[in-house]
């Protein structure tokens, strides 16, 4: 008889606690508001622009020159071209904004596995070797393979090309 009261009880404790009736806590929304990551229209995200306190419409219009978007997207890597101009790789990106960036402009673009493929920043730096003093250093973004992508890493020098009066030498100064 005690271990029938015992059950008893327990279901009712159980039914009661299920029934909601002492949560104390219905004032306290179980969704909350999105937050709002900026991207910028050239390709990335804004770094440090996160928006949580803010609807979407709210956050374009305090910053319109920036696209938003629901910061728990799902971000792919992409394969890209627009007409006969060369295909270019990018990487982190939400397909809201692959579809904001290039749809409107005629590109065709498809996700990508994200291994097969990295981006870098290149120093490109040009030294004489009859003064030995440099040019000025030159910008590059190049997009690389898998071969080529496992045995690079922020510093590494190659040698580029070198001439009878000058050695072209590529730092590898960022992955993107």
């Amino acid at each position: 008889m005690k271990t029938g009261s015992l059950i008893t009880l327990f279901l009712i404790s159980v039914t009661f606690l299920l029934s909601g009736t002492c949560n104390k806590n219905d004032d306290i929304p179980l969704v909350t508001n999105p937050c709002w990551q900026a991207f910028s229209p050239l390709g990335a995200d804004v770094n440090g622009l996160l928006i949580c306190d803010k609807t979407k419409a709210e956050a374009e219009a305090a910053w319109p020159q920036y696209w938003f978007y629901n910061s728990t997207e799902t971000k792919y890597c992409w394969k890209a071209q627009q007409g006969a101009n060369p295909v270019f790789y990018a990487g982190n990106i939400p397909q809201s904004m692959a579809d904001k960036m290039w749809a409107s402009f005629g590109y065709t673009y498809v996700k990508v596995d994200c291994n097969s493929f990295c981006n870098w920043q290149i120093l490109e730096k040009h030294k004489s070797k009859i003064t030995g003093l440099y040019k000025p250093t030159l910008l590059y973004y190049e997009t690389l393979f898998p071969d080529s992508c496992s045995k690079l890493f922020v510093g590494k020098i190659v040698t580029y090309r070198e001439t009878t009066d000058s050695l072209i030498t590529r730092e590898f100064s960022k992955k993107m």
